[in-house]
């Protein structure tokens, strides 16, 4: 199964697209409900911790949820986030992979682990936001 392509704005206004990461070894893609949430942010600042592992071993790790580039920004400075996050405002990519929540209008907590060529290699649902970065990054390297 493929991830499908995308055309996204980061937290500082820059489109960016699936491809654009394909000289990684891995792409971690994760989906979370709303900025400045606790489990929302745990799971950020998780991720941000592990950052430097995920790209000492060739892995770029990218946050989505449905908040403007502006939420995202200052999601970003209130947490000292260094994580890419972007912003599917208009809820195009959730509905793709079929991770919206029409309960509450916000994306699923979900994560996807693609290859360059955009081959998803492992999805993990409705994730705990406690320890999940550091699950992710195990299984990264039980890959390599």
């Amino acid at each position: 199964m493929k991830f499908p392509s995308f055309s996204l704005k980061d937290q500082d206004g820059k489109l960016r697209r699936l491809d654009e990461f394909n000289d990684r070894k891995f792409l971690v893609i994760y989906f979370y409900p709303k900025d400045n949430t606790p489990g929302c942010t745990i799971e950020a600042k998780q991720f941000t911790d592990a950052l430097g592992d995920f790209h000492s071993l060739g892995v770029e790790v990218i946050g989505v949820s449905t908040q403007s580039q502006k939420s995202h920004q200052d999601f970003c400075v209130k947490h000292d986030l260094k994580l890419i996050l972007l912003s599917d405002d208009e809820k195009i990519l959730i509905k793709e992979l079929g991770i919206f929540s029409k309960l509450f209008g916000v994306a699923k907590r979900t994560t996807y682990l693609v290859k360059p060529d955009g081959e998803i290699v492992n999805i993990w649902k409705d994730v705990s936001p406690i320890g999940h970065a550091k699950a992710v990054l195990e299984y990264v390297k039980s890959q390599l």
